[in-house]
């Protein structure tokens, strides 16, 4: 959705038909992948505590079970103590955390800038309404571009630290 060409407006299109065909399509969108996000880092986040949580408990309860079942439960701590490091290691490798602010970021900066055109205020203060609208949508349309751009700066290119540099 935002990785399209940036939007041009037509003479013809009003800023309510902008407003509606593209500004609330991509604010929405934003929106909807910063929910995406948040919700797989706060999944990958509570499965790390849980499981970091259990397993120094589930390794001292090794030691109160029997000899001949000690060998069975011992698996127990290694399942949990892989999960917390497995939803670690999965999240740090996702980004899910710094997606979720980049996307929520973006959203609040569309709203803030229709804020802005609505009311007048700030740099639409002494324009006309045609100027306002060019403004507005130069404005918008730069936020929505600016992502592609912003998204590989935040997310790090995996093969230097896969090869140990930085």
């Amino acid at each position: 959705m935002s990785g399209e060409e940036g939007h041009t407006i037509s003479p013809t299109e009003t800023i309510e038909q902008y407003m509606e065909n593209r500004w609330r399509d991509q604010l929405n969108w934003f929106e909807s992948r910063a929910a995406l996000n948040q919700r797989r880092f706060m999944m990958t986040r509570r499965l790390m505590l849980i499981s970091s949580l259990l397993t120094p408990i589930a390794i001292f309860i090794t030691i109160l079970i029997p000899a001949h079942y000690r060998d069975l439960y011992s698996l127990i701590p290694l399942i949990l103590s892989t999960a917390a490091v497995g939803s670690y290691q999965w999240e740090e490798q996702h980004n899910y955390g710094a997606q979720w602010a980049k996307f929520r970021l973006i959203a609040e900066r569309l709203k803030h800038e229709r804020e802005l055109f609505t009311q007048r205020a700030r740099h639409y203060a002494r324009l006309d309404a045609e100027a306002a609208r060019r403004l507005f949508v130069d404005l918008v349309e730069g936020q929505i571009e600016g992502t592609d751009v912003s998204y590989f700066t935040l997310m790090v290119d995996p093969e230097p630290r896969m090869r140990g540099e930085r």
